[in-house]
């Protein structure tokens, strides 16, 4: 039995929480230690790690977002917590034959419109922020790994998604407390899904893909407008309201690489909605509208 190890998969985990739930009912043996019992930032505590585990893959998935984040054993700096976790893992990449991590359309710097960006318009400029700097860096080192592989996600459906930092899961609550549908201003974002992200980790971790770098994105583009205005159907008198008019720069990627090698059929956003609204239906005990929209005041 080969096995897995999946970082960002702890009970506060987003993204990692799904995919360590998704491939337990794969042939795969998980390890999955919560930032608690693995500080990524310690270079020795990996390396002691790496020594006690035989590991086949690593979907790396852990990240610091200084808003978000809460652990105090953890760098307490955005740009040199998300790159030294990255190296510390990287550099034992002869202990495994593969590593998937988690990267970001902040790559191609969000200062400036992300249009249907492809994979080769990278490097398009250095990003101004700090953490699409530290993916910036992280890409540059993949290109030139052996086996390392970056899966650029541009916005995610996934239920675990906090709804004071995700649009789509703050929409859906909003339309469960009865609360008008308002946003900053409307942007037009490329999602995917996350039961797409598992299948297609699932067939890079098991095949010999072709690239380092793929933009993991459904194909259609949405307006944020457009996403409210599917929640809304589930709240009938939910009003959606822009604070300002016209639309934030553009998110957006070409998913032709992904498609063409794998021959993907991604998930229908209405259904990824739909699942969205029904996880925080059913746990509106974890909501608190105090600060809904604290992340975009």
């Amino acid at each position: 039995m080969k096995t897995i190890l999946i970082t960002g998969a702890g009970h506060t985990g987003v993204t990692g929480r799904f995919i360590k739930e998704y491939f337990s009912a794969s042939p795969y043996h998980l390890l999955t230690p919560s930032s608690l019992e693995l500080d990524l930032t310690d270079e020795r505590a990996v390396s002691d790690y790496f020594s006690c585990h035989t590991i086949d893959y690593l979907v790396h998935c852990a990240t610091y977002r200084a808003n978000i984040s809460k652990n105090d054993h953890l760098v307490d700096e955005i740009l040199e917590s998300n790159l030294r976790m990255f190296f510390n893992l990287a550099r034992h990449s002869d202990k495994y034959d593969k590593m998937v991590y988690l990267g970001s359309g902040a790559e191609f710097d969000k200062s400036k419109d992300i249009v249907d960006i492809r994979e080769d318009d990278f490097p398009r400029g250095i990003p101004k922020d700090k953490y699409g700097l530290g993916k910036y860096i992280m890409n540059h080192y993949c290109l030139k790994s052996e086996n390392i592989y970056n899966f650029r996600l541009f916005g995610t459906l996934n239920p675990y998604e906090r709804y004071t930092k995700n649009v789509v899961s703050n929409l859906c609550v909003k339309a469960i407390m009865h609360l008008p549908l308002n946003l900053k201003k409307d942007c037009r974002f490329s999602f995917v899904d996350i039961d797409d992200v598992c299948r297609l980790l699932m067939l890079v971790l098991e095949g010999e893909p072709t690239y380092h770098a793929y933009n993991v994105v459904m194909d259609e583009k949405y307006l944020l407008s457009d996403i409210a205005k599917m929640v809304g159907q589930y709240a009938p008198n939910s009003n959606v309201s822009f604070e300002f008019s016209g639309l934030n720069r553009e998110y957006t990627a070409s998913n032709r690489r992904i498609k063409d090698e794998f021959k993907i059929t991604f998930k229908p956003i209405q259904k990824s909605i739909e699942q969205i609204y029904h996880y925080w239906l059913e746990h509106q005990d974890l909501i608190s509208i105090d600060n809904i929209d604290g992340r975009w005041k």
